[in-house]
Order: structure tokens, then sequence, then C-alpha cells
């Protein structure tokens, strides 16, 4: 069973949520066994990930702005592909 609900927001950015109430809020989402950080935010190697759907980019420290790129986390890519 699904410990959190995946979904993207309006700007297309990738979070977590334990309850599937909250995430169907959203439109499309879908459940998974990632951790999550407290800002709903997955967590890949002990890091909180921005991912951007759309730009195939993600982040850790922060975001777009003033974060760190990464390379894109495969389990990202693949749970984000189920949303778009």
């Amino acid at each position: 069973m699904a410990h959190s609900y995946a979904y993207l927001d309006k700007e297309k950015i990738l979070h977590l949520h334990p309850l599937e109430d909250e995430a169907v809020k959203h439109g499309k989402y879908v459940g998974t066994n990632l951790d999550y950080d407290e800002s709903g935010f997955p967590v890949i190697g002990g890091e909180g990930v921005i991912y951007y759907a759309d730009k195939d980019t993600a982040y850790v420290n922060g975001n777009e702005d003033n974060g760190k790129q990464i390379a894109v986390p495969s389990g990202l890519k693949s749970l984000a592909s189920q949303l778009l």
C-alpha cells in the first residue's frame, strides 16, 4: 500500500502528500512509496528534491531560482510521466 500520493501542482512541480483526500484536490494523482520532506517534496538520497515535470529539471537545497540543479532521478521522471 502506498504511504503517500504524488501529484503535480499548477506549476507542474511534483509534490507528495500522505492523505489521498488532499492529493485528489489537485486532479490526477498516483500512490507511491517514496519518502517526502516536511514541505511535501520527494526525498532522494536524503535530500528533498524539487522536480519541475514540464521542464524535466530537478533541484536540491532550493528551487530553480536558488537551488542546486541535479540529474533527474529516474523514479521521479517515471512518477511524473504518469501524471502529465
